[in-house]
Order: structure tokens, then C-alpha cells, then sequence
């Protein structure tokens, strides 16, 4: 893989770039060396879509800082490569960065990836999950392909460098004909999938599950990371206690520049969070996303666990939703939570306070 000519001095001049940056067609075309023709033909195609975006008359916004450019992700978007699709089945081994897994058995699969277990050869965790971006055939466009795979690569890589008994615990990762996958801890299946087979959890139960979010969630934004999608399927049951998973929106770039932008690269080719689950100031950008949004995600999950109900934006703007807890203090707290404005939302500390009778 390399890149040539034009692609390669736009690549190289695109490095040393600022986010916001206005630039003239001209100074695009005296760099590149393409024709006016050209650089309208690779706009018109999403070519250069995360990198320039037109800013009328003729003028260029540089979308990305440079150092959030990675040659590898610039020629994905710029050539528009796409993986070769590929079937998996038990008994496939793949071979990762730390060892090499041999695939047992699906778990699930979404629009963008398939989840399986596992088994890892040695190393003290011999089970794992093990998800492989395979994207539904013409879910995106070529451009976008190279997107969710650039998000792929920072899951792995920053979920690696996390370590918590409340996060779940990524492992390695690696490819499959160019299809990135990534192994971490195999739990039991989340609190949702438990809500879908047991029914509603009780108060005491509900209150571990959130209690455990709390420290895992906790540990994510000393880190500068909102998480971005807390809901009953993310978060999953191990022994002894849950864990918080599925990082792969998570705002990263809050503590290393080096990352993507958060969101950045999926923002026109996926929702970033789940709807229901979407405090007011994440629902009108994902960029917006702060702490506080996760608390609001935490206090309708509470919700659900309870009650086995996800009330609707508009229910909980209303407060027309129906009171989950027999426990006036919290359902008091919930609400509190679900504040519109996110400073009049609790701290994690101050909701633990409150669980811990405090």
C-alpha cells in the first residue's frame, strides 16, 4: 500500500493542517497538482470527505487536525478499498498481535460486526468474545467502510491501554483480509439479554448493576472518555459482578490528540448512541457528548432494569413516565438524572452517596 502523486502531497500537506482551516481551491490545486476538474470529481465522491469539506466559493475546510490523519486511513478513504467479504465458521483460527484464537460459536451480529466466542491459546483467559467488523452487504458507502474500520483500529488500540474490574478487558486484536476484529473478556450475556429471558430485576439487583457501572463508567471519565452508549445490552455480567463493554464510541480523543476525533469518523455513516438512551445535548450532536450524558443514559437504564420499559424522550421530558422504584429517594434520584440541563444532573459520586444510604 502506498500512496502516489497527488494523493501523497495532499496526504503530507493534510498533516500539517488545523482543524477550521480555510483554504482556496487554488492552494489545494498548487499542492496536489490536480486539475480543478479533479479535485470537484474526488469532493463529488467523498474522496477527501472526512479530510476537506467545501465552504463555498470556492474554499476548503480542513475537517481533521493532521495528527488525527493516519496514512493507512487516509489511502482507505481516498482509494475507497473495500474488505473482501468473508464467511466465518467454528473451528476458523485467526491470528492476532499476542496469540491466536480458534473460533467456537456465534454469539450475535449486528449491521457493522459478528460476535463469537473464542478459545485463545495460552494466557490465564482461555474463553473470549471475539468481534469481527463485517458489515452488512451495502450497509455503507466505500468511504464510510474505511470509516468504521479506522473506528475499529482505535477501539482496540485504546481499550487495550484500559484496565479496570468494571470495564471489560480487551485483549488483542488483528484482521481477517482486512477486516478488523478484536478479542476481549467473554462474560455472561448482558443485563439486557436478561431483562429479554428473567424479566425485570429486583431493587437490590437493579442497584448492584448500577452501582458496578458507576465505578467502571467512573474510571472512563478520569480518563476524559465518555462512554456514549451505556444501556442494559452494554453492560455485561461476569461472576461477581457487571461490567461496562462495547467501547467502540467512546470519546477518546479527550485524553491522547493522537486519536480520530470521537465520532468524527462515524458522525455521517452511523447514529452515535442509542436514541432512547440519548441525553438532550448528545441527541443534537454526539460531539456534545460529556459526562453528564452518561449519567443520563445510566438513569434510563435504571429505568429498565426495573420496570422492563425504556420511557421515550418526550416521556421522560414530561416526567410521564411511570415511577420504576418502590423507593421514593430513588426515584428521586432517577429523576434528578434525567435532567434536561446537565449540570442540574447528580455527580456518579453523589448517586453513589445515595445508594450506598449516604
Amino acid at each position: 500500500m502506498a500512496l502516489i502523486r497527488g494523493a501523497k502531497r495532499i496526504y503530507e500537506w493534510l498533516r500539517e493542517r488545523s482543524r477550521g482551516e480555510l483554504h482556496a481551491y487554488a492552494t489545494v490545486l498548487g499542492v496536489s497538482g490536480w486539475s480543478k476538474i479533479s479535485l470537484k470529481t474526488y469532493l463529488g465522491k467523498n474522496k477527501l470527505a472526512p479530510f476537506l469539506a467545501p465552504a463555498g466559493d470556492e474554499t476548503l475546510r480542513i475537517v481533521l487536525d493532521g495528527s488525527e490523519i493516519s496514512e493507512v486511513y487516509f489511502h482507505e478513504v481516498f482509494t475507497q478499498s473495500s474488505p473482501r467479504r468473508v464467511t466465518l465458521s467454528a473451528g476458523d483460527s485467526l491470528l492476532g498481535k499476542a496469540t491466536s484464537y480458534k473460533l467456537v460459536e456465534p454469539l450475535g451480529q449486528g449491521a457493522v460486526g459478528h460476535v463469537w466466542s473464542a478459545r485463545r491459546e495460552g494466557g490465564q483467559i482461555k474463553m473470549v468474545a471475539l468481534k469481527v467488523m463485517l458489515p452488512r452487504e451495502g450497509m455503507f458507502l466505500g468511504s464510510r467502510l474505511a470509516d468504521v474500520r479506522e473506528r475499529f483500529r482505535q477501539e482496540a488500540a485504546n481499550g487495550m491501554k484500559i484496565s479496570h474490574p468494571n470495564v471489560v478487558q480487551y485483549l488483542d486484536h488483528g484482521e481477517v483480509d482486512r477486516n478488523p476484529w478484536l478479542a476481549m473478556e467473554l462474560g455472561r450475556p448482558s443485563a439486557g439479554a436478561r431483562l429479554k429471558t428473567d424479566g425485570v430485576l429486583t431493587e437490590e439487583e437493579a442497584n448492584y448493576v448500577i452501582s458496578c457501572c458507576l465505578l467502571g463508567i467512573g474510571h472512563l471519565h478520569s480518563i476524559g472518555g465518555p462512554h456514549r452508549d451505556i444501556k442494559p445490552d452494554n453492560i455485561l455480567e461476569f461472576e461477581d459482578t457487571y461490567k461496562v463493554g462495547d467501547l467502540g464510541i467512546v470519546k477518546w480523543s479527550d485524553f491522547d490528540p493522537t486519536f480520530t476525533r470521537g465520532g468524527t469518523v462515524t458522525r455521517a455513516s452511523m447514529q452515535l448512541g442509542s436514541w432512547f438512551y440519548m441525553a438532550p445535548e448528545q441527541q443534537e450532536d454526539a460531539h456534545d457528548a460529556i459526562p453528564a450524558s452518561d449519567v443520563y443514559a445510566l438513569g434510563v437504564t435504571w429505568i429498565e432494569l426495573l420496570s422492563g420499559n425504556v420511557p421515550s424522550p418526550q416521556a421522560v421530558g414530561a416526567r410521564a413516565y411511570k415511577t420504576p422504584s418502590a423507593s421514593d429517594g430513588v426515584n428521586k434520584l432517577i429523576a434528578a438524572m434525567l435532567a434536561y440541563r446537565p449540570e442540574d444532573r447528580p455527580s456518579l459520586t453523589d448517586i453513589r452517596a445515595v445508594l450506598d444510604g449516604r
